[in-house]
């Protein structure tokens, strides 16, 4: 993704938000906010909802880094609050993940979340671990944050739109009695 062209684009917006007044901790904040409410969401089952929710938090998330460029205030400060704002945010959404799954039993899916909030945190420390070491390495593996977040919203929304041609298949089927009446002798073959 070619970062100049979103800067180019994004930069209207961002000069708009710094004449009301709004500094990027209050971006990076608001965003945290807005990824709880996502995670609640995915608690209760609303995962379209939530995933919507989610990437409109992805872009505050996005965009509060480069208002603190455009507005030069960035500091040491606005860093660590955005990297303790995102541990809380990934933590939101994967609790929020959790809780339907536990409540289905659905082992394999809670192996999975906790696998994929290891491999969250992990990849912040080895990122954390390498800038002490003067090692920049923001830009280096297959997905970055934002790439994590589309990718949870695909997921998301792939599933839905499976789950919903399945059920539309099924009541269709039910009311023109296409659903054919399987017998133990129906799989085998002649």
């Amino acid at each position: 993704m070619d970062t100049n062209l979103v800067r180019r684009t994004v930069r209207p917006f961002l000069s708009f938000i710094a004449r009301l007044g709004l500094t990027a901790n209050m971006l990076t904040v608001t965003s945290l906010f807005v990824v709880i409410v996502a995670g609640i969401l995915f608690a209760y089952g609303k995962a379209i909802l939530g995933a919507w929710i989610l990437l409109f938090a992805g872009f505050l998330d996005g965009i509060d880094g480069e208002l603190a460029r455009i507005t030069d205030v960035k500091s040491p400060f606005g860093g660590f609050l955005d990297s303790i704002c995102d541990h809380c945010g990934d933590f939101a959404i994967y609790l929020g993940l959790l809780l339907p799954s536990l409540k289905r039993g659905a082992f394999l899916e809670v192996i999975l979340i906790f696998i994929a909030l290891f491999a969250s945190m992990f990849g912040s420390h080895v990122r954390s671990r390498a800038g002490m070491l003067g090692i920049d390495t923001k830009t280096i593996g297959i997905f970055t944050r934002c790439e994590r977040i589309s990718l949870w919203a695909l997921a998301i929304f792939n599933s839905f739109s499976a789950l919903q041609r399945i059920i539309y298949t099924i009541r269709v089927s039910r009311k023109n009695n296409a659903m054919p009446a399987y017998s133990r002798n129906s799989y085998e073959t002649k």
